[in-house]
C-alpha cells in the first residue's frame, strides 16, 4: 500500500545518503536530534527500547512491540470519582503539565515512558485510556493533511442537551486515510465534553472512540511489521490511535468555530507544539538506529514507534511541557499550519 505524498518519509537509504554522525550515548541525544539540519542525520548506536524487553524475543521488532504495549506510562493525577471531578478546578491541560513536569527532574537516559494514561470517573466504564506519545504527532499530521489537502474532517455532533450535560456528546467524524485510493475512516467519538457546565469536568475523562464495523482500521505500525487492532492491548485498556486523535482535533476546531471552547478546555488529548512537530519529523526522516538482530551489513534501521514515543518523552523532559505539549497560538500559529514536509 502506497502512502500519499504528504505522508512519505525518507527511506533508510535516503537517510544514509545524508551527512551521518554516529552517536554512542543516550545522554544528549535529544539535543543532538533537535540540532540536526535537513541534510544531517544521526546513526544511534545505543538502544532506546529498554533492555528488559529484549528477553526471550526473536528480533528487535518483537522487543519494540512488547515495549509499545507494556512500557512505562505516566498515570495522570486526575480526579478519581465523579464527585472529585466536580470539585476539581484544574482542566486536563493543567494536570498534564504538572505530571509531565516530573520528566524534567529525571536524567534523559532514564526516561522510558511510551504513553500517558487516564481513567473514566463516572458510570460503569472503568477501561483505562492510553495515549502513546507518537500518535499525538501522527494525529496532528493527519489533521493538517485533512485541513490543507482534503477539505477537512467532517464533524457531525449527535447529542440532546440533557444527555450531553451528564455523559457528553457523540460526534461522528470522517478522517482521511494516509494510503492512496483508500476511503475515509468513519468513527464515533464518545463522551465528548461540549457543554460548559460542571458535569464536563467528569465527562472529559470518559472520551473514547468506536469505529464503524464496516470501515474499521487495522493500525499498521510502520516499520515494526505487525498490526494492532483498535483498543486491543487488553480488555481493560483503550488505546488512542492517530485517526482518533485527528478526529478529536477536528472536533475541537469545529466547536471553536462556534465560539465553544469546551472541547479544547476539557481535552484529555495533548496538542503538540510546532517545535515538537519539527522534532518528530526529524525522528522520521533524519535518524537511524542500530539493531543487532538485523542481517544487513550495517544493522541500521529506522526508528520503531516505541522508540519514537520514548524519544518524544525525553524531549518533554529536556524542554518542558509548555515548549513541547502545549500548542500556543501566539507562538506556534495554528495546528494545521505546522510544517510536515521532508526538508531538503
Amino acid at each position: 500500500m502506497e502512502k500519499k505524498s504528504f505522508f512519505k518519509e525518507r527511506t533508510k537509504s535516503e537517510i544514509t545518503d545524508l551527512r551521518v554522525r554516529d552517536v554512542f550515548a543516550s545522554r544528549g541525544l535529544v539535543d543532538g536530534i533537535s540540532a540536526l539540519s535537513p541534510q544531517e542525520a544521526l546513526a544511534v548506536k545505543v538502544p532506546v527500547t529498554p533492555l528488559n524487553f529484549f528477553k526471550n524475543v526473536a528480533d528487535g521488532a518483537e522487543a519494540s512491540r512488547k515495549c509499545y504495549k507494556h512500557g512505562d506510562e505516566i498515570i495522570l493525577s486526575q480526579p478519581r470519582t465523579q464527585g472529585e471531578a466536580y470539585m476539581c478546578r484544574e482542566i486536563p491541560l493543567a494536570i498534564r503539565a504538572r505530571d509531565f513536569s516530573r520528566l524534567t527532574t529525571m536524567r534523559e537516559e532514564d526516561i522510558d515512558y511510551v504513553a500517558y494514561s487516564f481513567r473514566p470517573v463516572q458510570g460503569r466504564d472503568t477501561e483505562k485510556r492510553r495515549v502513546p506519545f507518537v500518535w499525538l504527532l501522527e494525529g496532528a499530521r493527519i489533521f493538517a493533511y485533512a485541513e490543507n489537502m482534503a477539505s477537512g474532517i467532517k464533524v457531525e455532533p449527535y447529542a440532546d442537551s440533557v444527555r450531553a450535560r451528564r455523559e457528553g456528546s457523540d460526534v461522528v467524524v470522517a478522517v482521511p486515510s494516509r494510503t492512496k485510493r483508500k476511503s475515509r475512516y468513519k468513527m464515533k467519538l464518545e463522551h465528548v465534553a461540549t457543554e460548559g457546565v460542571t458535569e464536563r469536568r467528569a465527562v472529559a475523562w470518559s472520551l473514547r472512540s468506536q469505529f464503524n464495523s464496516e470501515n474499521s482500521i487495522a493500525h499498521s505500525t510502520y516499520n515494526i511489521r505487525y498490526t494492532f487492532d483498535q483498543g486491543a492491548e487488553g480488555s481493560d485498556v483503550f488505546t488512542f490511535y492517530p485517526h482518533d486523535i485527528a478526529g478529536y482535533y477536528a472536533t475541537i476546531n469545529h466547536y471553536l468555530k462556534q465560539h465553544n471552547p469546551t472541547p479544547l478546555e476539557m481535552s484529555p488529548i495533548a496538542l503538540p507544539s510546532r517545535m515538537m512537530a519539527d522534532f518528530y519529523m526529524k525522528l522520521c526522516n533524519n535518524v537511524l538506529i542500530y539493531d543487532g538482530f538485523l542481517t544487513s551489513k550495517d544493522k541500521m534501521r529506522k526508528l520503531h514507534i516505541d522508540e519514537k514515543s520514548i524519544l518524544i518523552a525525553r524531549a518533554i523532559g529536556k524542554y518542558g511541557h509548555d515548549a513541547t505539549m502545549f500548542a500556543d497560538g501566539a507562538r506556534d500559529g495554528k495546528l494545521k499550519d505546522y510544517n510536515w514536509t521532508v526538508r531538503n
